[in-house]
């Protein structure tokens, strides 16, 4: 089965367009009448395709697709994998659509750009401190070493802050990954020794200050985080693992977002395949999208976000790639 999106300025017009392109065996699967004018999804049984003869050679069959598919229709069937929220979805198709552009990818691309900002952190020597915040095991520790390693490699100082002092071994990884880089870890278990480490920074260090795990529902929890970030005059960051169920994903990242963040950082996207829990996540908190975690390496495994790479991630790759080669092929072209 396959779906196509039709729109037109009436839904008389909609509705002939439909019969003409598909014919009466399409299957209206939505309406809806917005400022675009009418939009129907619709969908129709497909023949199975026809065993090609012997010498002929196929081709890239994505490649084949792009071809001869309308691209709202390539972008629709490649967003509905990933599970996006029904109005997110729509949003997405029809600012596509007003896009015009003939390259799916182009489409979906400017389409980002319009309803997501775009925001990496980098390190350019002295600036705000950086507080990384997020639930457990989202990535918090590993993603501020990424951090520090990248502003080493490129000859900047920096001065790497832990307060997550209650966690078994949360000290210590950070420690493993200091030491490699030949740097020191400051502790601050209060919000008062924080501030106290923070001040006495020099104007040239990069700060990065990690964080323990904060369950987003609990009040206290909220509190404590609450008080680190009022403590020094940092930028807190939001890390959200990717994947997971998007309804749970919006609604943390709308209780952090309480905390004065706006920019949040993606990690795991090298175990995912389903990124609408991100891209709601950012949508209903209003979040832009700083950076991405591609593999767990520290020295290689961050990367700046963007409209052009996200619509890669997005978008079907050929079957050999890799899951975590197609994600670095949207962060890196």
């Amino acid at each position: 089965m396959r779906l196509k999106t039709l729109i037109a300025p009436t839904m008389g017009q909609a509705m002939d367009l439909l019969r003409r392109e598909l014919g009466e065996d399409a299957i209206i699967v939505s309406t809806e009448t917005g400022e675009n004018g009418t939009k129907i999804v619709a969908a129709i049984e497909e023949d199975e395709p026809e065993v090609p003869s012997v010498g002929v050679v196929n081709g890239d069959p994505l490649a084949s697709a792009a071809m001869h598919d309308d691209p709202i229709d390539v972008i629709h069937e490649a967003l509905l994998l990933h599970g996006l929220p029904n109005r997110l979805l729509e949003r997405l198709i029809d600012t596509s659509f007003v896009i015009g552009a003939d390259e799916p990818l182009e489409a979906l691309a400017g389409a980002l750009s319009q309803l997501f900002t775009f925001e990496p952190l980098v390190a350019r020597g002295p600036n705000q401190p950086l507080m990384l915040i997020g639930a457990p095991g989202a990535g918090k520790t590993v993603s501020t070493a990424k951090l520090a390693a990248r502003a080493v490699f490129a000859k900047h100082k920096v001065r790497l802050i832990t307060t997550d002092t209650v966690r078994a071994g949360g000290i210590e990884q950070l420690e493993v990954f200091a030491k490699i880089m030949k740097l020191p870890i400051h502790i601050a278990e209060t919000d008062r020794q924080l501030a106290r480490v923070v001040d006495t920074a020099p104007a040239d260090e990069y700060v990065l200050i990690d964080t323990p795990g904060v369950n987003p529902y609990s009040p206290r929890d909220m509190a404590e985080i609450a008080s680190l970030a009022k403590a020094v005059p940092a930028e807190p960051i939001l890390v959200m693992a990717a994947g997971g169920d998007v309804v749970d994903a919006m609604e943390q990242a709308q209780e952090f977002a309480s905390l004065g963040i706006t920019r949040m950082m993606v990690t795991r996207l090298d175990m995912v395949k389903r990124l609408g829990s991100v891209l709601a996540a950012a949508d209903a908190a209003k979040l832009s999208f700083s950076d991405c975690s591609i593999t767990p390496a520290v020295a290689d495994g961050l990367n700046p976000l963007d409209a052009i790479g996200l619509a890669k991630m997005l978008m079907p790759e050929p079957a050999h790639l890799s899951t975590s080669q197609q994600v670095s092929r949207g962060v890196r072209s």
